[in-house]
């Protein structure tokens, strides 16, 4: 490519890059005009389009120094706007939520609902839904209140009303800690990885029609959260002459996620970090 081409390839693509910072200066000066607070998201993701173009474009130091100098007073304003934003959403959500029966709790960016943390993220514009304190992730959606609490309603209510009879799940609970037992060469009365009761536990709990043939369209899905609620509900400690006692996590077995599970200890949203389980003889 000679001199000329070079040139004019520049020409034209500072003439897109000039179309687009045009473009954007136009979107924000329109948001701010119409309510800078609910389109502070827009606002934003605006703001960063015309900064990442200005820093590939060869535009000239006076043509930058000009728009540097429009957004200034926007970029003033920015943190102002994002405060407004979290109190504007923080009081939506507690209120949508109480209409619903359900108390926030908490401070920005992690906030409490009964069993589950609400991460805030302001800049994605996103709000993810854990179970316990940030254990596991359940879902992800956009930061609109009445989105979040039908989200929230439909995830607790499956966690809470599985069928659930004590007497049962603790049978199965001592046949899974059994062959966890077994698997990891260890006796009645050690103490069992929880994760690796847990699979032996969901596997047990299946259907004939998955034992005898067992397809994907026929398991019957049950993860961590609801063994761990089901471990949490659970009356019955004592099962043929051994009682189950629940270890708690070591700083050793906290470092990974997989050497452990989150029990929650009430509806509120405290609990212990378990790492193994054991039967002990009466």
């Amino acid at each position: 490519m000679n001199a000329e081409e070079d040139y004019l390839k520049t020409l034209s693509k500072d003439g897109a890059n000039i179309k687009n910072i045009l473009t954007y200066i136009k979107s924000i000066d329109k948001l701010i005009e119409n309510d800078p607070i609910n389109n502070f998201h827009k606002i934003k993701k605006d703001m960063i389009g015309i900064e990442k173009t200005l820093q590939q474009s060869r535009l000239d130091g006076f043509i930058k120094e000009g728009i540097e100098q429009h957004l200034q007073p926007i970029k003033e304003k920015i943190p102002e706007w994002e405060d407004s934003v979290h109190k504007s959403f923080g009081l939506k959500l507690e209120e949508t939520l109480q209409q619903s029966g359900f108390e926030l709790e908490g401070h920005y960016p992690n906030l409490r609902v009964l069993l589950y943390t609400l991460e805030v993220n302001l800049e994605n514009n996103t709000v993810a839904i854990w179970f316990g304190p940030l254990q596991e992730k359940l879902k992800t959606c956009k930061l609109v209140p009445e989105d979040i609490v039908e989200k929230l309603k439909e995830i607790h209510n499956k966690n809470t009303q599985q069928r659930y009879d004590d007497k049962t799940f603790s049978s199965y609970l001592y046949e899974a800690y059994k062959i966890a037992s077994y698997r990891n060469k260890l006796k009645i009365g050690d103490q069992v990885k929880i994760r690796d009761i847990l699979s032996e536990f969901a596997f047990l709990i299946q259907d004939i029609t998955f034992k005898t043939n067992p397809v994907k369209n026929r398991y019957k899905d049950y993860g961590s959260v609801f063994f761990a609620y089901d471990l949490y509900k659970l009356k019955e400690r004592n099962i043929e002459n051994h009682e189950i006692n629940m270890i708690t996590a070591t700083r050793a077995f906290t470092a990974r996620r997989a050497d452990f599970l989150w029990i929650p200890s009430n509806e509120k949203g405290d609990g212990n970090y378990i790492s193994h389980i054991k039967f002990r003889e009466l």
